[in-house]
């Protein structure tokens, strides 16, 4: 375990070296995302009329905000590990064109982050409205329900961790990537769970105590906002992480993806389940659509 734990400092000590390179570009693309998240905290504060066009205009913002931003870090990184400086446009430019995969991905490793996580959820929320919940031995209990749940999240985001930079610098469909990564992460499991702790911990943490210290102290309206805008200061606290676990990431992806392949060359390649093939195939109907709405063509699948 020691191992594990060096590797995952020293892909986080190789991530700063990378941001070192275009940290001007690095800091304009949090600034850049954190406007969307910042409108909505804008207009929630300004208590602008309730209505479709408010709740559009927040959601609009808020997957800006969320959504977008990952690949454009990822393009920069990439990029900066091996010592290019493109503007920040030629980023915008690139990780655009990878952005529909990107999603595709993410709504795969989001399914399989939540399903586990919400039922463990559910549980504790049902176990909440018992009366043994309201005893000393409900409160320990409780902990420990949201010991297991918190640690069901690191395990989950830890073995989906690599599938956006499979999917992304990989040119590996998005379903696939979803899967390989939870291959690749079942062999080298400790320097991928090292790796995210290392970099996303010590900035996290405090955060959330930023977070959780606030909602304890405010009050009356401002409790309010604070409540209300909370995804969207979420999504800027995010991006404060960002920038060191994409790095330290795409550093670990460097080594273990090319390295998996490898394997695989000498020892042959795993077979793709039906599911996960059936969804390739579904996922090549987009590209095709838009091929045929701008008549020219589209890479696939998604």
């Amino acid at each position: 375990m020691r191992a594990s734990w060096h590797a995952g400092m020293r892909y986080a000590v190789r991530g700063l070296a990378t941001l070192r390179v275009t940290p001007f570009v690095i800091v304009a693309i949090m600034v850049l995302f954190s406007l969307p998240a910042a409108g909505v905290i804008w207009i929630t504060a300004v208590d602008l009329p309730e209505g479709f066009g408010r709740t559009a205009g927040t959601t609009v913002l808020n997957l800006l905000s969320g959504t977008v931003a990952p690949v454009m870090f990822m393009k920069a990184v990439a990029a900066a590990h091996v010592g290019q400086r493109p503007g920040l446009w030629r980023h915008l430019d690139d990780g655009t064109r990878w952005l529909p995969r990107y999603i595709w991905t993410n709504l795969h490793t989001t399914v399989i982050f939540w399903v586990p996580v919400g039922i463990l959820t559910l549980g504790f929320i049902s176990f909440q409205r018992t009366a043994v919940a309201e005893s000393f031995l409900g409160a320990a209990v409780s902990v420990l329900w949201i010991v297991v749940i918190g640690g069901t999240g690191v395990y989950v985001h830890s073995r989906t961790l690599l599938a956006p930079f499979i999917a992304v610098h990989g040119n590996v469909p998005g379903s696939l990537a979803a899967l390989e990564s939870w291959r690749v992460s079942g062999r080298q499991f400790g320097p991928v769970f090292a790796t995210f702790v290392i970099t996303a911990g010590p900035i996290a943490m405090p955060l959330a105590a930023v977070f959780m210290g606030f909602y304890l102290t405010l009050t009356g309206p401002a409790l309010d906002v604070f409540t209300a805008t909370l995804a969207a200061q979420v999504w800027i606290a995010i991006k404060l992480i960002r920038p060191p676990l994409v790095a330290a990431t795409y550093a670990l992806y460097t080594e273990v993806w090319p390295g998996e392949l490898a394997r695989r060359a000498q020892h042959g390649h795993p077979a793709t389940p039906t599911l996960v093939r059936w969804l390739i195939d579904v996922s090549w109907w987009p590209p095709r659509v838009a091929a045929a709405m701008f008549r020219r063509p589209v890479s696939g699948p998604l």
